[in-house]
């Protein structure tokens, strides 16, 4: 596909298809790059996109939470102000 590139202000600018971000999974951030010459573009994903499933997959395979991973780890105001 060719596109022109437009002028946006100070900036230049091309649009891109709906349908070519929808398979890319672009929906509103994307994290640029330049390789070689080209131009990459990548769908902004949350630092801990798949964690809840990870998470489901241990508890599944019978691992537990450690609930007693802080224990005895305070300070003074964990004792006068709680």
């Amino acid at each position: 596909m060719i596109q022109s590139i437009r002028k946006i202000g100070n900036s230049s600018g091309i649009l891109l298809p709906k349908s070519m971000l929808q398979a890319c999974g672009i929906t509103s951030e994307v994290e640029i790059e330049v390789q070689d010459k080209t131009i990459l573009l990548r769908p902004v994903s949350s630092a801990r996109t798949g964690w809840e499933a990870a998470f489901a997959a241990a508890i599944a395979n019978g691992d537990e939470p450690e609930s007693d991973l802080f224990e005895g780890i305070g300070n003074q105001f964990d004792e006068t102000e709680w």
